[in-house]
């Protein structure tokens, strides 16, 4: 074979850059600390690099989101702690205004401290998050909850039945609020109580006491109502009894026991009335048309809202009852019913704080959990994209031993020539 000059030099020059490229491309992966500098490098570790930089972002996000759920739902805690206290103090005054010795003035002394009990309320439900967004209106952030209405001076919920929740790891969506209108206008789902109230056209002086509950009965879950009448020929008083279901699918029609035209069933006052599981003591004088009704927390139709309890309870604080015996009963209906919802309110706000705090609790493990994952995240990224150094270290020697054997290899040719005597 033969060699031509030009390739002997071209075919040495081309081993030393060759040589050279390689320890170039050694110094930049040392100096970027690097195993690949572009995806050509190492196709299949690039790809998987990017996989898992996507995933490591991800989980940046969730542990972000989850900082503001955090902060949100801590808020909320703080609100339901206040509402808690300003119930708990609503409740005593509501036993104090029982005191048979207190007088007009006394009473209206505690109307007084619920009105600024009731516009405390008012405020903690109008509570908003660190981004001016009204925590208890659901959807709509920026209305605000809870606001007279002018047409009856009432206190109604404006916002929405929709939760705002915040994707807060891969597979779990968190409420980071609650509905103002679950804490503050309804019963707990789960309570099975009942509430009495006497009608506002009562003329007697009939009160009731605590409603009794027998578990399992069938009637449990319906509304009933004690209507009083006077027997046309002896003038005594007697009762029948209305039971309904509005919530019944499909509806039924409300069932009077006695039905006329038999005759009511005769009044003894401090007999416990039976609704069948569910029953009521009656005592005082009640007159014909007077009207007591036993409702359960869980149908539609019931009233349990907070502001609407405290209003008709200051209402009737304010109007005078010395000497006037119809009063006094309508007052005591009045605090009996009072206490009863609020005391339920009560147990409706501590169900929701427990809620929040078990998903704070929640947010503490997936954060860990996050936590976990992005230690091994930054692991397998660093197994993929770092560069051992020692073995870049290594090889970057072997380079340069390799491109001064290149170099002496392509002195010793140079060196060669046909017209070399020696």
């Amino acid at each position: 074979m033969r060699l031509s000059t030009s390739m002997m030099y071209a075919n040495g020059l081309k081993g030393i850059l060759s040589q050279e490229s390689d320890m170039n491309r050694l110094v930049e992966q040392i100096g970027t600390g690097k195993k690949f500098l572009s995806p050509a490098d190492d196709p299949l570790s690039a790809s998987l690099s990017i996989n898992v930089a996507q995933t490591q972002s991800m989980n940046s996000t969730y542990a972000m989101n989850r900082g503001t759920a955090s902060t949100n739902l801590s808020q909320e805690n703080n609100v339901l702690e206040s509402i808690t206290t300003a119930l708990q103090d609503i409740r005593t005054r509501i036993v104090q205004a029982g005191n048979g010795t207190f007088s007009d003035s006394d009473r209206q002394a505690l109307s007084t401290a619920l009105k600024s009990a009731r516009e405390a309320l008012l405020g903690l439900a109008n509570s908003t998050d660190g981004n001016g967004q009204y925590l208890f209106s659901g959807y709509q952030g920026n209305t605000i909850p809870y606001a007279v209405n002018p047409a009856n001076g009432k206190i109604e919920y404006n916002g929405d039945t929709g939760q705002r929740v915040v994707q807060v790891d891969q597979s779990r969506q968190m409420s980071t609020s609650d509905i103002g209108s679950d804490i503050f206008n309804r019963a707990n789902p789960g309570s099975t109580g009942y509430v009495a109230s006497a009608a506002a056209s009562n003329q007697g002086t009939a009160q009731f006491g605590t409603v009794s509950v027998t578990p399992g009965s069938a009637n449990i879950g319906k509304n009933f109502s004690v209507e009083f009448e006077a027997d046309p020929v002896s003038g005594a008083i007697g009762y029948r009894i209305t039971t309904s279901d509005p919530d019944a699918d499909p509806p039924v029609a409300p069932v009077t026991v006695p039905s006329p035209p038999d005759p009511a069933t005769a009044y003894q006052a401090g007999e416990a009335i039976d609704f069948g599981g569910v029953s009521v003591t009656i005592t005082g004088a009640p007159k014909a048309g007077d009207r007591i009704d036993v409702e359960s927390f869980q149908q539609s139709g019931t009233d349990v809202d907070l502001f609407s309890t405290l209003d008709n309870l200051i209402e009737t604080l304010d109007s005078p009852i010395a000497g006037d015996e119809v009063a006094l009963a309508r007052l005591n209906n009045v605090l009996a019913t009072a206490n009863k919802k609020l005391s339920t309110n009560y147990d409706n706000v501590l169900t929701v704080a427990a809620s929040v705090g078990a998903r704070m609790n929640e947010l503490e493990a997936l954060d860990a959990t996050g936590t976990q994952k992005g230690l091994s995240y930054s692991k397998s990224l660093s197994d993929l994209e770092d560069l051992d150094y020692y073995s870049g270290a290594s090889q970057l020697a072997l380079r340069q031993v390799a491109l001064q054997a290149a170099s002496a290899a392509f002195m010793t040719i140079q060196g060669s020539s046909l017209f070399s005597r020696k």
